[in-house]
């Protein structure tokens, strides 16, 4: 595998905020189609229908691209950790449903790549990915 250059926290972390200003009106207007649908109260098959759509598009992103618009913006994408190639879209699923994983104990698995040598997060260690720059 080629070396490239890891991705740090503050460059990922943006690359996050970037990513919430354009999912969470995405999430927002679903939850609110939702909640239409359902005669104006928020259920939780609306929250659910909400959180998986917007799972989606990330995935397919992450398929397509390699990385969410975040990502592209800040110049870094989404590798498989043992080819360096584009990771399968299995490792792919597995490392979205990590982000619950990373969330849960206060954030701690976001965080944890300031410790790791490879500077992964829970999410890119359960879905064996890691975060690369495409440029300086």
């Amino acid at each position: 595998m080629e070396q490239q250059e890891l991705a740090g926290f503050w460059r990922r972390a943006f690359a996050n905020i970037i990513d919430l200003i354009w999912l969470l009106p995405l999430a927002l207007l679903l939850g609110v189609l939702a909640e239409a649908v359902n005669g104006g109260a928020i259920s939780a098959a609306g929250e659910l229908m909400s959180n998986v759509i917007t799972g989606l598009v990330v995935l397919l992103f992450w398929v397509e691209r390699g990385a969410t618009p975040g990502k592209l913006a800040l110049g870094i994408r989404i590798i498989d950790a043992e080819t360096g190639g584009t990771p399968p879209i299995g490792r792919l699923v597995l490392r979205y449903l990590g982000y619950i994983v990373s969330a849960i104990p206060l954030g701690l698995g976001y965080f944890w790549m300031l410790w790791d040598a490879r500077r992964q997060t829970w999410h890119d260690k359960i879905g064996g990915t890691l975060v690369v720059k495409t440029r300086r």
